[in-house]
């Protein structure tokens, strides 16, 4: 599992100080970002090979508030690789100080080809490390 550490920053929540759905969102695909640029994919080589990875269909389940200045972690899970629908699935899941639970995001991603505007199977360079995370949570 993928995973980093943050704090609730004031921009992430509301007038009762509990953090919000778009800061939830914000941090998922700061994760992801992560990921990618950990493993050699920063945006400028993507942007070279003109493809990037495009997100759809967030579902947002919350058990438990996070509250400002309280310190979490965030750890990425892929469910499933459908190489043949183009089509990726992550669980993002937010712990907070004490590790518990206390959202969990769905998400689905693809790869966009931006130089023909198209859903595209994703690179194999890029592929390996996708399936290498899948692989670690099956023995793990």
């Amino acid at each position: 599992m993928f995973q980093r550490n943050y704090k609730v920053k004031g921009e992430d929540v509301n007038d009762f100080m509990v953090m919000q759905n778009a800061a939830f969102l914000k941090y998922s695909s700061k994760l992801l970002d992560t990921f990618l640029h950990v493993n050699g994919f920063t945006g400028h080589k993507l942007n070279k090979q003109k493809v990037g990875l495009e997100k759809k269909n967030d579902v947002i389940h919350q058990y438990k508030p996070l509250l400002f200045t309280q310190h979490f972690s965030i750890a990425l899970q892929f469910r499933d690789l459908f190489v043949t629908k183009n089509t990726m699935v992550v669980d993002i899941y937010f712990f907070d100080a004490k590790n518990v639970l206390t959202t969990t995001i769905t998400r689905e991603l693809f790869w966009f080809d931006y130089e023909n505007w198209q859903t595209i199977a994703p690179p194999k360079s890029i592929l390996k490390y996708f399936n290498q995370e899948n692989e670690l949570r099956k023995v793990g």
